[in-house]
């Protein structure tokens, strides 16, 4: 296998969360579902972002759904931390949550309307 291959492989392996890592928590399959969506949604937003830069006549839409899948990692991420809202939070651990995730929106929305 090439050497980029085995970092693609390598890269891949890294998002997939162990459940091993996640058996402490109070609902394990949860949130190792969870985690994987957050990393699938990020990964998505990633590669919409990436492809708007050589699809000039999609840029709008494709940068669009790249913010509106960063919104929903970010809603993930939100679960996550929170164990599914049944854990309160201190607000300085959350601030990039609540910032970045209605943000994202936003920027979504503005390149739907205003583009």
């Amino acid at each position: 296998m090439s050497k980029l291959l085995e970092e693609i492989k390598h890269g891949v392996d890294a998002t997939i969360p162990e459940i091993d890592d996640l058996k402490r928590a109070h609902h394990p399959k949860i949130d190792y579902v969870v985690y994987l969506l957050r990393n699938i949604f990020v990964i998505l937003a990633a590669v919409l972002f990436v492809l708007s830069f050589f699809m000039h006549g999609a840029y709008n839409v494709l940068k669009a759904v790249g913010y509106f899948c960063g919104a929903v990692a970010y809603f993930f991420e939100c679960l996550a931390l929170t164990d599914c809202f049944t854990t309160k939070v201190e607000h300085h651990e959350m601030f990039m949550v609540y910032c970045f995730g209605p943000l994202y929106l936003l920027m979504g929305l503005n390149y739907i309307l205003w583009h």
